[in-house]
């Protein structure tokens, strides 16, 4: 897979939807930019939330 770049706020809005979804927290409230959906980094459910795809959590482990 290639390392898709991020800026610092697209890094942060992975870390902040990881930590969320670890912990059950509603994810509506986190803005996530629409080049992290487009890249199939996140995906969003009927309710307005977010949520990391493997694709996202795949992103995560490669590091910043």
């Amino acid at each position: 897979m290639k390392k898709i770049q991020l800026n610092e706020e697209q890094w942060r809005t992975l870390v902040a939807l990881r930590d969320a979804q670890k912990s059950q927290r509603p994810t509506v409230a986190i803005k996530v930019s629409s080049r992290l959906r487009s890249n199939g980094l996140v995906v969003e459910d009927l309710r307005g939330g977010s949520a990391l795809t493997e694709q996202g959590l795949s992103r995560l482990n490669q590091g910043r």
